[in-house]
C-alpha cells in the first residue's frame, strides 16, 4: 500500500506524513481486531493526528468498517501505536449507513466523519463522506431558514450549525481550529469541497446559476429528530464506555478543556456570520 494508493488528491488537510504511516499503524493495531470479519475491511482515521495537529499526548482515533451485518453490535476496542492509546470503533457498513439515514446511533459514528478523515482504501473517502452529508444535510433542509440559494461556504456553515444544534459542545472543536487560522483554512476548504460534493451525490442539493446551490428533498420534524438523536447518542456512548452513567460529563469535560464557554460562543457566532453572509473563513 503506497501513499498514492491511500491518499486522494483533494484531501489537502490530511498530513502526508500521517498517510505514509498508515500501513505501519494498521499492522500494529490489527491484533486488537483479529476476530473481526475480514470481508470489506476498511480502516478510517480521524481527529487531530491525521491533520498533523496532534501533540505528544494525543490519542489516535480509528474506525474499522466491515461487511458482516451479522457481526453483532458496534464495539469499542483499545490498542496502542507508537506509545499512544488508540480507540478503535468496530462496526458494519450497514450500521454506519443506518446512522446516517435513520440516526440509529444518534450520529455517534456518522458525525465522526464530518471532520477531515483518511482511509486505507483508495477512493474510499468520497463514499464515506456521504454519511455525514446525509445526516447533517437532512437536518439543514428541515431548518426553518432552509430557503436559499446558498453558496458552498454557507452550506458548510449550516452543516456546522446543525451539528452544534444537536451537540453544543462541538463548538469547542471549532474554537480550537479558530486559534490556528492556517489550519482552519485548510480544514474549511477540505470540508467545503468534500461536503458539498457529497450533498450533491446524495441528492440533497443541486446547483443553480451563479455558482449557487439549493436544497432538494423533503423536510422532517426537526425537533423530534433532534430529541431522538441525542437520546441514542448518549445511550450508545455510555454503553461504549463501560456502561458509565458519567459518560456525558466526561464528554463535556473534554470539550471545556479545548475551549471555555466564551470561546465556544464566539466560534458559533463565527459560523452564523458565514451562514448569513456567504463569505469563506
Amino acid at each position: 500500500m503506497t501513499l498514492h494508493e491511500t491518499h486522494d488528491a483533494s484531501m489537502t488537510a490530511i498530513s502526508p506524513v500521517f498517510m505514509s504511516r498508515i500501513p505501519e499503524i494498521v499492522s500494529t493495531i490489527s491484533g486488537a481486531v483479529a476476530d473481526v470479519p475480514h470481508g470489506g475491511r476498511q480502516w478510517v482515521f480521524y481527529g487531530s493526528l491525521p491533520l498533523g495537529a496532534g501533540t505528544a499526548a494525543s490519542d489516535l482515533d480509528a474506525m474499522l468498517l466491515h461487511d458482516d451485518v451479522a457481526g453483532g453490535s458496534p464495539q469499542r476496542r483499545d490498542a496502542t501505536w507508537d506509545g499512544r492509546p488508540v480507540t478503535v470503533y468496530v462496526l458494519s457498513r450497514q450500521d454506519l449507513a443506518d446512522d446516517a439515514t435513520t440516526r440509529k446511533f444518534g450520529g455517534y459514528f456518522a458525525l465522526k466523519l464530518f471532520s477531515p478523515f483518511c482511509t486505507d482504501v483508495h477512493g474510499g473517502t468520497e463514499r464515506l463522506m456521504e454519511v455525514p452529508a446525509r445526516f447533517l444535510g437532512q437536518l439543514s433542509i428541515s431548518d426553518a431558514s432552509a430557503a436559499g440559494p446558498w453558496t458552498a461556504d454557507q452550506l458548510l456553515a449550516r452543516a456546522y450549525l446543525a451539528f452544534v444544534a444537536l451537540y453544543p459542545d462541538f463548538g469547542s472543536y471549532v474554537a480550537r481550529l479558530i486559534r490556528e487560522p492556517e489550519l482552519m483554512r485548510q480544514v474549511w476548504s477540505h470540508q467545503r469541497d468534500a461536503y458539498v460534493t457529497a450533498l450533491q451525490a446524495a441528492g440533497l442539493v443541486e446547483p443553480i446559476p451563479g455558482g449557487m446551490w439549493e436544497y432538494t428533498g423533503p423536510a422532517e420534524e426537526v425537533n423530534e429528530v433532534r430529541d431522538r438523536c441525542t437520546a441514542r447518542f448518549w445511550a450508545f456512548g455510555a454503553v461504549c464506555h463501560g456502561s458509565d452513567i458519567g459518560f456525558p460529563d466526561l464528554y463535556f469535560a473534554k470539550a471545556d478543556v479545548r475551549a471555555d464557554r466564551s470561546e465556544q460562543d464566539a466560534a458559533i457566532g463565527f459560523l452564523h456570520a458565514i451562514a448569513a453572509a456567504g463569505a469563506s473563513c
